[in-house]
């Protein structure tokens, strides 16, 4: 019956350590400005159809992948080889965000979840219009935040 205990205690000891740190209302807040920074800077090159912006904001070494209207993708690398061919014959795009939820799941990890409307003009004058929903996982990497993994979807 003391095993039984003490295999009890020291699983509850081990699964308490698994749950996000605890973080101050403060630390909490400084995060949430910082990633409310670079998540801005991203919809900025985004918007700019700007590769190297958006290269400067992501970090791939974990390899997490990315997912693109239901497609894995295995790499940044192959999902900016995407993102280069469509935007060919493309002016700008504008993101209105609808809703944007940032969590805090640590000192060093955040989460990011936001919808909204997109219009993306054309060369020739067109303008598309639809709607679009996003989650991006933010990660300090080498001390400073990065996207490490994005899930977009895009409706028309």
């Amino acid at each position: 019956m003391k095993r039984v205990i003490l295999v009890v205690i020291v699983f509850l000891g081990i699964c308490s350590s698994g749950y996000s740190q605890r973080l101050s209302n403060n630390q909490k807040e400084k995060i949430i400005s910082e990633i409310t920074v670079l998540f801005d800077k991203n919809v900025k090159f985004a918007e700019n159809l700007d590769v190297n912006g958006l290269n400067s904001i992501v970090n791939d070494t974990l390899k997490a992948g990315f997912i693109d209207n239901g497609n894995f993708i295995n790499s940044f690398d192959e999902v900016m080889k995407g993102f280069r061919e469509s935007i060919r014959g493309c002016k700008s795009q504008k993101f209105d965000i609808s809703n944007k939820k940032i969590t805090v799941l640590s000192d060093n990890s955040a989460l990011v979840s936001a919808n909204g409307n997109y219009s993306l003009s054309l060369e020739d004058g067109r303008i598309l219009t639809g709607g679009f929903a996003w989650t991006l996982v933010y990660s300090k990497v080498n001390d400073d935040w990065k996207i490490i993994h994005t899930h977009m979807s895009n409706r028309r």
